[in-house]
């Protein structure tokens, strides 16, 4: 694993982690599966319980783009937004202002990702350069 951080669901005290991997096969292998892509959404949350951190976002460093990190963030926000639907609302319907909240969700999600994305890529290079340096 390189890093990993966490992401805040707005106007919720849960979070989603996301951590990228060095390789396919360290991400797989921590998560305990087969190989497969390169990126995964894992729910953490079950129906009788609501953990602080809601799922995890796994991806591999330089086999990721917007594409991927859309797609596993997309997952996390219909995760997160039907929990916690589901604690506020009696019935099992999403209604038009749930689908504004999701979309806002993952707007704020998505911009929160890729700023930390590029300070970490900026920190790694940093890392990188000094090492080349110091041979």
């Amino acid at each position: 694993m390189i890093k990993r951080c966490l992401l805040a669901i707005p106007k919720h005290e849960h979070s989603i982690e996301c951590v990228i991997y060095d390789t396919l096969e360290a991400m797989w292998a921590a998560l305990d599966r087969g190989n497969g892509f390169h990126g995964y959404y894992q729910s953490l949350f079950r129906d009788d319980e609501r953990p602080l951190i809601m799922g995890r976002i796994c991806l591999v460093r330089g086999h990721y783009g917007g594409g991927v990190v859309a797609h596993e963030l997309l997952h996390a926000v219909l995760d997160a937004g039907f929990a916690l639907h589901s604690e506020t609302d009696n019935d099992d319907e999403l209604h038009v202002y749930d689908i504004e909240a999701l979309c806002d969700m993952i707007g704020n999600l998505t911009a929160q990702f890729w700023r930390w994305h590029f300070r970490l890529e900026t920190e790694l290079a940093i890392t990188e350069e000094r090492g080349k340096e110091a041979r």
